[in-house]
């Protein structure tokens, strides 16, 4: 059976609500081809929830993990405990953490077990504490993959085969990734089940390093950056709507006398596309010995020097890097010149043994990067010609990209011959009526995540911000913006789909 091609006939029609995208059973994303579709999802709607096929990884259970979850729960479920409930972590030192996260939240203790198959364990928790357990799950991204968890359900070991070109495909994503950074080295590079699983072991590194202190985000980013930093470590120092960049509000700090353990930024970020004021904001951090860490995950280093001005790097390798939409990964890349890469590798390294990426995952995703500069140059041209023609359209009552906010900023980082990236965000006349109806009419795949080789569209502060809306729309993401990843469609054809929305306005 032929699977269905996104660029060709993408998924956005009102009968593919649900549908995996793409046409994998290990598909990272998942179809809400209606404005409507994204409410329900968020309000937890029947009509909705019982469509899907899966959904991100870190926010549904895709069916093989439930089932292992399930599996769990029946195996170590006892008489005196037949309320437990069960998840599984990719290691112990992962489910530790979960346990001790459940226990300082909601006061419920947990037990903890080894589920028979590497190092996966089970955690126990009662059924009431179920959702708090969750929620280290979906925000730590010590994840299980849906290919972990299918092998794991077999109960059989792993082939040996698979296991000897799992170590050949991780030592080969190692050197592909350092390649891409300035004087890198496979060492350098930490990988990881997810991309928030990399974000997460490096923002316990640098807590471990500088214990008691809070950190700092720099610009808005994705929510669950933040949400590591508020509920993993000693706080966060909200600098995510600034208006010099980040400098002047990091020097009113440092002036009270506080310190940072670190601050993280995105370049650009998502989904305003903003870029903070690095030449200013590097200068201030070494002067008062603070780690700036910057997740180039949208504008990827084949368009940005990121260790021009980071210590050290985040990637998703789930969305750009793979490009398919079929598997889960993350990276933790050390900026080898960075005065603290020493003090961080140790720790960096049994932190990715607690939450590794799994053989069957490396060998996929070590295929789909194959290709990775030649597709991000290819979509920087792509989202160029786009941008430039919707600069025009009177429809549009704003429009983020990098060329077109903050350009002087992100040239600082642009390497000579890159790009400004694949993504942008647009706002409408007309309001949330306006946004509806465009977003529906639009033929284009619907649904989380970016950096697919198909176009991705999704309302995203619907899609992401719905319970914290006030928080999103007090810095400037209205609750109208749409999101658009381009991929490789030619531009006419992308034109095309979107002159068709505008009609429908």
């Amino acid at each position: 059976m032929s699977l269905r091609d996104p660029i060709e006939d993408p998924f956005c029609q009102p009968e593919d609500l649900g549908c995996a995208i793409p046409d994998s059973p290990h598909a990272v994303s998942v179809c809400l081809p209606c404005w409507e579709d994204v409410i329900g999802y968020e309000e937890a709607d029947s009509r909705v929830i019982d469509q899907l096929e899966l959904g991100y990884p870190r926010f549904v259970a895709h069916p093989c993990v439930a089932d292992l979850f399930l599996a769990a729960q029946a195996e170590f479920r006892s008489n005196r405990s037949q309320g437990d409930s069960a998840l599984v972590f990719p290691s112990l030192s992962a489910a530790w953490r979960a346990a001790d996260y459940v226990k300082r939240q909601c006061g419920a203790g947990a037990r903890i077990e080894s589920y028979g198959w590497g190092d996966l364990t089970a955690l126990l928790v009662p059924e009431s504490a179920y959702e708090t357990a969750w929620k280290y799950w979906q925000h730590s991204g010590e994840i299980i993959s849906s290919r972990l968890a299918e092998s794991a359900l077999t109960d059989a070991p792993l082939d040996p085969e698979i296991v000897a070109a799992g170590e050949v495909a991780l030592r080969t994503l190692r050197a592909r990734i350092a390649a891409l950074y300035t004087d890198a080295n496979p060492e350098d590079v930490f990988l990881f089940s997810s991309g928030m699983g990399a974000i997460s072991a490096l923002h316990r590194r640098l807590a471990t390093r500088r214990p008691g202190l809070r950190s700092a985000q720099v610009e808005f980013p994705y929510l669950d950056t933040m949400r590591v930093q508020e509920l993993f470590g000693s706080g966060v120092l909200d600098l995510t709507a600034t208006a010099s960049g980040g400098y002047e509000e990091m020097h009113a700090c440092f002036s009270t006398g506080e310190k940072l353990a670190a601050v993280f930024t995105e370049v650009p970020s998502n989904p305003l596309l903003h870029t903070a004021d690095l030449t200013a904001m590097k200068s201030l951090l070494a002067e008062h010995e603070v780690p700036l860490v910057i997740d180039d995950t949208i504008a990827t280093p084949v368009n940005i020097d990121t260790f021009r001005f980071a210590d050290a790097a985040v990637m998703s390798l789930t969305k750009l890097f793979s490009g398919v939409g079929d598997v889960a990964a993350g990276a933790v890349v050390l900026n080898p010149a960075s005065p603290y890469a020493e003090s961080l590798r140790a720790g960096l390294s049994s932190d990715e043994t607690a939450s590794p990426l799994f053989a069957r995952d490396a060998i996929v995703l070590e295929h789909n990067s194959r290709h990775f500069a030649e597709r991000v140059k290819a979509t920087n041209e792509n989202t160029l010609e786009l941008v430039d023609w919707l600069a025009l359209r009177p429809e549009i009552a704003r429009l983020w990209h990098p060329s077109r906010v903050y350009r002087e900023r992100y040239d600082v980082i642009r390497r000579s011959d890159g790009g400004y990236g694949g993504l942008f965000s647009l706002d409408l006349h007309g309001g949330e009526t306006a946004a509806a109806s465009f977003y529906d009419a639009l033929a284009l795949s619907k649904g989380p995540s970016l950096g697919t080789n198909f176009s991705l569209v999704s309302p995203y502060t619907l899609l992401v911000h719905y319970h914290a809306m006030d928080w999103a729309t007090q810095r400037g993401v209205p609750r109208t913006l749409i999101r658009l990843s381009v991929g490789l469609e030619e531009p006419d054809d992308l034109q095309e789909r979107l002159e068709v929305a505008f009609k429908a306005l």
